[in-house]
């Protein structure tokens, strides 16, 4: 999933400009202030498409013996980061 792929404007009022990293000049020139852009791929977080099918199968396999226990504390921790990650979506979609 990339993020972003074209440079941002960032106004200058909302900017925080670091000492020594080069965007004082870019203020002062009138140049947009490019963003970090973000990617992530399967193999960026250490999964190929096979592993990753290959552990889903593994999974359903456990669920359908009856030999899979998830943690309630990881499945509540889940559900807390997707709540969270959505409401900042939605703060921003809005905004």
């Amino acid at each position: 999933m990339k993020v972003s792929e074209t440079p941002i404007a960032v106004p200058a009022a909302t900017t925080k400009v670091v000492s020594g990293s080069g965007q004082a000049d870019a203020l002062d020139q009138k140049k947009p202030v490019v963003a970090d852009k973000v990617s992530i791929t399967a193999t960026s977080v250490g999964l190929s498409a096979s592993d990753r099918a290959s552990r889903v199968q593994e999974v359903i396999n456990a669920v359908k013996n009856g030999q899979y226990y998830p943690s309630p504390q990881q499945i509540a921790q889940e559900l807390v980061s997707d709540a969270e990650l959505e409401a900042k979506l939605r703060a921003i979609v809005a905004g």
